[in-house]
């Protein structure tokens, strides 16, 4: 009964997923790049992006926070934090910088997991510029991008797990700043499809479907949206506010999956691992996407992994909508730190490049700690 509960709990979020998804990816290519909030689609952390959006079904911990939330209850550590530096688009001075933390809840982990994920941008300063000093030379200024999201993941069985985050998203200059919500949902679901003569590989099969960035429109506010107007046949002046357009949200919905190649010929030894992955992502206001990629493991510890993601008019100059050019990669190595049965951290360094036309590639940084073993 157990096992069809979680079924049916599965099947009810995916359908729930999908009534969401007709409503906000009804749109047309007519719409492509009306939306603000561009800084929601970007992948701060630096080992899930050197999977492209290939790993939203096998995403675990924090980093799943963006991915697929669903994978947050799958991390193997009771208690995870990571840093991460992004170096966006080098030449264009902007840089990320991005926090998280995970932690399992009840005393058999059997309550799910929270976490909390901080992404801030840091922008050069910008020369001020006006009408009557078109060349600057009068101070700068900065442009402000924060976002803040709480999220809560929990598995139903072995197999399938779900979670939800709640985004708060801020962004402006200093007289001009606009706040939204948004909300992200998914979920995963693994099993073994082969096998074979091996009791070592499991969930070798992980399948994953996500919602992200479900919200009202946002609106900008501020002293910079007004000025003085002299009021016609008068002789005072009367401040005046400009009317701007409401902002939609960046909504999208990513599919992936990915399986298991034991390369080990031995039956009882599992060292080396190749993962395939796959991913399609429907952008309600930019160009689709398809994603493939592929990840050498060896004994969990040393991880190499690349890939592609393809979206139309990409091979051209000319027709291609993004900075981004296709190609990415990301190395990472754990450090695995024996204590009792039951309490083996790990300590993980990760770096993933992706590259870019124009501007000198996208470099990502992060360090991960993971103390305790999940039960």
């Amino acid at each position: 009964m157990k096992l069809k509960l979680n079924h049916i709990y599965a099947i009810g979020l995916s359908l729930i997923l999908g009534g969401l998804s007709n409503k906000a990816f009804a749109g047309n290519p007519e719409r492509q790049g009306q939306a603000g909030a561009a800084q929601l689609t970007i992948n701060g952390w630096s080992r899930s992006s050197g999977m492209g959006w290939s790993n939203g079904g096998s995403v675990m911990g924090v980093e799943a926070m963006f991915m697929n939330v669903a994978g947050l209850d799958r991390m193997i550590n009771r208690t995870e934090l990571i840093f991460s530096r992004t170096e966006w688009l080098v030449g264009s001075g902007i840089g990320i910088n991005n926090v998280g933390f995970a932690q399992k809840l009840g005393e058999d982990d059997d309550a799910g997991t929270i976490g909390v994920q901080i992404m801030q941008f840091g922008i050069d300063p910008i020369e001020i510029t006006t009408e009557t000093n078109p060349y600057g030379g009068i101070g700068t200024y900065r442009v402000n991008m924060t976002n803040i999201a709480l999220s809560y993941s929990k598995s139903f069985s072995r197999t399938i797990s779900a979670g939800i985050t709640a985004r708060m998203v801020t962004e402006g200059i200093p007289d001009a700043s606009a706040t939204g919500m948004v909300l992200d949902a998914g979920v995963q679901y693994a099993t073994t499809l082969s096998p074979g003569a091996s009791k070592l590989k499991k969930n070798d099969f992980k399948f994953g479907i996500s919602i992200k960035n479900i919200g009202p429109d946002m609106d900008f506010s501020g002293d910079g949206l007004s000025f003085k107007a002299l009021i016609q046949n008068g002789s005072y002046d009367k401040t005046m506010e400009v009317k701007t357009t409401s902002i939609k949200m960046p909504a999208m919905l990513n599919i992936a999956a990915s399986y298991d190649v034991k390369l080990d010929n031995d039956p009882k030894q599992y060292d080396n691992r190749l993962t395939l992955g796959f991913g399609f992502t429907n952008n309600a206001f930019s160009a689709n996407q398809t994603t493939l990629s592929a990840e050498y493991a060896y004994k969990n510890m040393l991880m190499l992994r690349g890939g592609y993601t393809y979206q139309e008019g990409i091979f051209d100059e000319e027709t291609r909508t993004s900075a981004l050019t296709g190609p990415f990669a990301g190395i990472s190595y754990d450090w695995h730190i024996d204590g009792d049965d039951d309490n083996e951290s790990v300590v993980s360094l990760d770096y993933s490049y992706r590259f870019t036309n124009p501007f000198g590639g996208i470099h990502s940084f992060g360090i991960r700690i993971g103390l305790g073993t999940s039960k």
